[in-house]
């Protein structure tokens, strides 16, 4: 009989009741964890998001350098096809002599055929007759011929003044001087018994003029 009852009071106990009902969490509580499961979420795909665009920069950069490095290897290929185009300093200084050499050399063969085509205006007869002239104590060292022959200038060193006034008067009676006149007479004595002279038959405000139409030599 007591197992009877014990099995009638079992029966009548109703498990669905609310204290038989487990706990529950509260409104703000469910909110949060939404929250937090929400945020892990939004970290989650952010992370996958940052590893995928890291991923595609690093092979988006390795092609660059990639074909940066084929395009270097190219440049150098080129380059090494291309001759040396630097100037060597030593040719180039031997241009520069060979040019001036040249400048001469059209000078004198201008000189030439002006010689050559018009007897009137050579300057061959001032060459002779300056080479004929010996005057003792007297020494040319170099002569200079401009203006086209117009003008002449001498160089050299005398024993004396009155040496160079000799030499003048010399060279006065020669065809080619005969009506020229001296206009510059310039003697400088030296530390030794020998003096300086220069004479020219142009005025001397001229002298800056004449150096670039010079026919030079020296005494014959």
């Amino acid at each position: 009989m007591s197992l009877l009852k014990q099995v009638m009071v079992k029966q009548r106990v109703n498990l669905y009741l609310p204290r038989f009902r487990p706990a529950q969490l509260s409104a703000a509580m469910k909110l949060l964890l939404k929250s937090i499961l929400a945020l892990f979420v939004f970290l989650l795909v952010a992370s996958l998001l940052l590893a995928s665009t890291q991923w595609i920069l690093q092979s988006q950069l390795a092609q660059a350098e990639h074909e940066q490095q084929a395009l270097n290897d190219k440049l150098t290929a080129v380059l090494s096809k291309i001759p040396n185009m630097t100037i060597d300093k030593s040719l180039q200084q031997k241009i520069e002599r060979e040019k001036i050499l040249l400048a001469k050399q059209k000078r004198v063969i201008s000189f030439l055929r002006q010689d050559s085509i018009n007897d009137s205006t050579s300057f061959t007869p001032l060459v002779e007759q300056l080479s004929q002239q010996a005057v003792k104590g007297v020494w040319l060292s170099k002569f200079e011929i401009i203006h086209q022959g117009k003008d002449i200038q001498l160089f050299g060193f005398a024993k004396s003044p009155d040496k160079v006034s000799k030499y003048l008067t010399m060279l006065g009676n020669q065809g080619a001087y005969q009506g020229r006149v001296f206009k510059q007479i310039q003697v400088r004595r030296g530390e030794k018994a020998w003096s300086e002279f220069f004479l020219s038959t142009q005025e001397k405000s001229a002298n800056s003029l004449v150096l670039s139409e010079n026919i030079s030599g020296v005494s014959l």
